[in-house]
C-alpha cells in the first residue's frame, strides 16, 4: 500500500474509534495469541447493510416479486447465494448477533474481497464499511493472526 493509502486508513481508524459503540455491532478482535485484543472500533449493523446491499449487490428481500411467501423466500435465497458466492469470507459476517471468526489464512482472501468491493462500489457507505474490514484485517495480518468478530451485547 502507498503511504497515502496508509495515512488515509490511519485517519479513518481514528474516526471509527470515535464512533459510538452499541448493541448489535460486531467488535473485531485480533485472535491467535494468548489473549484476543480489541482493534478499537466496531462494525455496526448499518455498515453490514451498506456492505451487503450497496457494495456487494445483495438484492433487497422486498424487491423480489413472487406468487407467495415461500416462492419469494426461495427466489431471494437463490439470488443471495449467487451474489455471495463471490464473497465467501465477507459473507461470514452477515449476522451481527452471531459473529464470526477468521483464521490467519482467511485474512488475505477477506482483504482481497474488500479490495474488490472498494474498487467497484459506488456507495461511499459501502466503501467505508469495507475499509473497516480492511483495517481490522491488516492489523490481524501484521501479527499473522486471525480475526474474531464478536457481537456487542
Amino acid at each position: 500500500m502507498s503511504d497515502k493509502t496508509m495515512d488515509d486508513l490511519a485517519e479513518l481508524e481514528a474516526e471509527f474509534a470515535r464512533e459510538q459503540k452499541g448493541q448489535g455491532s460486531l467488535s473485531p478482535y485480533i485472535s491467535g495469541s494468548p489473549s484476543a485484543r480489541y482493534v478499537g472500533f466496531d462494525i455496526h449493523p448499518e455498515d453490514i447493510e451498506a456492505l451487503f446491499f450497496e457494495g456487494i449487490g445483495v438484492p433487497r428481500w422486498a424487491s423480489i416479486e413472487a406468487a407467495d411467501l415461500d416462492e419469494q423466500n426461495a427466489i431471494y435465497m437463490e439470488r443471495y447465494n449467487e451474489v455471495m458466492a463471490q464473497f465467501p469470507q465477507i459473507g461470514r459476517a452477515n449476522d451481527t448477533f452471531e459473529g464470526s471468526a477468521f483464521l490467519a489464512e482467511d485474512i488475505g482472501p477477506m482483504l482481497a474481497e474488500c479490495d474488490k468491493i472498494i474498487a467497484s462500489a459506488t456507495s461511499p457507505k459501502a466503501v467505508r464499511a469495507a475499509k473497516k474490514f480492511v483495517i481490522a484485517g491488516n492489523k490481524a495480518a501484521a501479527e499473522k493472526a486471525g480475526l474474531e468478530l464478536r457481537p456487542r451485547v
